[in-house]
Formats: structure tokens, sequence, C-alpha cells
């Protein structure tokens, strides 16, 4: 088994290869989605934000 791994043919460098484009394809998905939430999480407060002044504003016209 570890001769075909360890063979002049290059079977640990592309084992190396897709272990490392697997690790960076997580980091990479796990980057974006966070980076997803934090602008949901933002837009949501400005809008929260946005309907208190208004409301503020509609009872201090009262």
């Amino acid at each position: 088994m570890f001769k075909i791994v360890r063979n002049e043919s290059g079977g640990t460098f592309m084992l190396a290869i897709m272990l490392l484009f697997i690790t960076t394809s997580f980091i990479t998905f796990y980057c974006l989605s966070y980076q997803s939430q934090k602008l949901v999480y933002n837009s949501l407060e400005f809008a929260n934000v946005r309907a208190t002044i208004n409301l503020l504003k509609e009872i201090g016209s009262k």
C-alpha cells in the first residue's frame, strides 16, 4: 500500500496537493460565509436603527 504512495511517480505530491486544495477550499468557504453573515447582521442593525429613529420622530411630532 505504501509503495503506491511513495513511488517515484509523485503519489505523495499529488496527495499533498489534494489536501492543500481541500483545506484551502474549506477555509475560503468558511470566510465567505462569515463575511456574508456579518453583512446580514449589519443590514438588520441599520434597518432597526432607522426604524427607531423614524418612530422617535413620529412620537416627537405629536
